[in-house]
Order: structure tokens, then sequence, then C-alpha cells
């Protein structure tokens, strides 16, 4: 994917898919990693769509307000997910890449989700956008995806903490460690060492 507007049109297909299966509830989801970036225009491209399942929030939201929402302790890819519908999401997910043969059947996915719920379980988000009625998609703010990115810390994360950090102005460690805390379990920065990462990222 190159651009948000495949995004857009991939995500309203898995829509219209879920419709004509008759799901009968919306799911509601995260998109991160490098979906996200793309969407910022941070980035030329992205492999797949990474994304995690939220508890809906309680009430809506406009479009530019940050709330808080739970990241769900489940994932529909996988073969016993306890999500409802997840074997219709991941039919309608198959069938836009066997339409579209640049996607790889499993372009849209939650396999990162665990990193989410078991690391950093209070999301900070913005409502992006509606899809049918069926799917409602949210996006991070750019300090939770950093959290999670520097916790990662791969090599293709990289470029993107660079991009994060100069686009949050974040100047000292200790500027980088408060957005850790805020979104990070103490247990989490203890096992991916992210006081180690934050001494690299600011020696």
């Amino acid at each position: 994917m190159e651009n948000s507007q495949q995004i857009i049109k991939y995500l309203e297909e898995v829509a219209n898919v879920l419709l004509d299966l008759r799901v009968p509830v919306p799911f509601h989801l995260l998109i991160a990693g490098g979906a996200y970036m793309l969407l910022l225009q941070k980035r030329q491209s992205t492999e797949d769509i990474d994304f995690a399942v939220i508890e809906s929030p309680r009430s809506r939201h406009t479009q530019n307000s940050v709330f808080r929402v739970q990241v769900k302790k489940a994932e529909i890819s996988g073969n016993s997910s306890t999500v409802p519908y997840a074997t219709e999401f991941k039919q309608a997910v198959e069938t836009v890449a066997h339409k579209y043969k640049n996607l790889p059947e499993d372009w849209l996915n939650d396999e990162a989700a665990v990193y989410y719920y078991d690391d950093a379980p209070h999301a900070e988000v913005t409502f992006w956008r509606s899809f049918g009625n069926i799917l409602h998609v949210y996006l991070p703010t750019m300090e939770y995806m950093l959290a999670t990115k520097i916790a990662a810390y791969r090599p293709k994360d990289r470029n993107d903490i660079r991009v994060l950090i100069g686009e949050l102005n974040i100047r000292t460690r200790d500027q980088a460690q408060a957005i850790a805390d805020a979104f990070l379990l103490p247990d989490a920065q203890e096992f991916w060492e992210v006081k180690k990462k934050l001494k690299r990222l600011f020696p």
C-alpha cells in the first residue's frame, strides 16, 4: 500500500463484504504500525495494516477529540478467536485480497495486538472514520505510537521513531521517558528494556 486512498478503498471493501455477510455487530479497530505512519504521510508504503480490537467507546467522539480506550485482550487472527464474527471478518479480508493480486491474504491483521493489550492496554486515540457503520476505525496519538515503537525498537521502527520524536519536538530523554510512562506498563518497560533504548536514542 502506497497511500491513504488505497487503505480507505480496501477498508470500504471489507465493510461491504461484512454487510453482505449480514454481520450484525460493528468492529472497533485501532490502526497502528506502518499503516498509521502512512496515513500521517510520514511513510511511503506499508506491506500490511496492523490493528488491535478496542472496546466500544461509551459515547460518540468528534474526529479531533482525543480520548482513552481499552485495547481488548483478544485477536481476530488465528483459529481460536473469541471475537464475535471473527470468521466473517477473516473471510472479508481474504475476499478483498483475492480481488487485488498485490495484497497478501493477511494484509489486514491483528497478529501484533498482543503487544498493545499486554504492554500498553490504555490507548490514547482519535476517531478516524467509519465504513458502512460496521467498521469504526481509530488512530492512536503520536505519543501512544511512539511509546509502543520504543518498546519494540526493531530496525524497521527506527526511522518511525525518529520521525515521531521530531513531530512531538522531544529533545530530552526525560521527555521521552514521560511518554513511555504514560502508556507502557512498568513490567513491559522492564521486559523491553526501555531505559536502555532511551539511552541509545538520547545519548
